[in-house]
């Protein structure tokens, strides 16, 4: 694998696969992230680290064991409990090794178990037939996608005043109206992906 397809992976999973904004995948995260830098910061980390180790572990089940034994049919179900196994080794490392982080990302860590956007990073590594490499560099970059969008997100609820707008907009209608147009700003990147 040369470093231009690495690189056109990586930009893929930044930009024009972004999962949050494009494949609405990592929409799952908690509320608060969309609100608090803070609470962005350390919920797109535990997202980042979650993508990463389920990608590694189910690509290592899809490699040397599903597909070995012809057992591709289970691939979803496998898939599915090495996510939640994933969440749960990460929050069991971090309070045995990292307490003081433990405590700090601790709620971040618990809703991975219902974000998607790891078991959907381990499915498109699997349907496109990503080396390791590749898999792991598509959910490092897709980790740190979803990190981006939630600091912008949160970054831009700090800077605008958003009840300064119309009455009828305040809420939920300004906070989709200003992910939609965030969305927007990704449409020139998707054409960028790797068949």
């Amino acid at each position: 694998m040369t470093s231009v397809q690495l690189t056109a992976i990586a930009l893929a999973a930044l930009l024009s696969e972004n999962f949050i904004l494009v494949t609405c995948m990592g929409i799952g995260t908690r509320t608060e992230a969309f609100y608090a830098p803070r609470e962005a910061r350390r919920t797109g980390f535990s997202v980042l680290l979650t993508m990463v180790l389920t990608v590694f572990l189910t690509w290592m089940a899809d490699n040397l064991v599903l597909r070995h034994f012809g057992w591709e049919h289970l691939r979803l179900m496998t898939f599915t409990l090495l996510s939640l196994g994933s969440a749960a080794l990460l929050r069991l490392c971090f309070r045995v090794f990292l307490p003081g982080l433990a405590t700090r990302l601790n709620d971040s860590l618990s809703s991975m178990s219902t974000n998607c956007a790891s078991l959907g990073a381990a499915l498109l590594a699997s349907i496109r037939g990503y080396e390791l490499d590749q898999a792991l560099t598509f959910a490092l970059f897709g980790g740190l996608g979803v990190l981006v969008c939630l600091l912008c997100f949160s970054g831009l609820r700090d800077a605008v005043d958003f009840d300064e707008c119309p009455k009828a907009f305040r809420g939920p209608p300004i906070m989709l109206i200003t992910a939609g147009l965030m969305a927007l700003a990704l449409v020139g990147f998707y054409g960028l992906h790797i068949v």
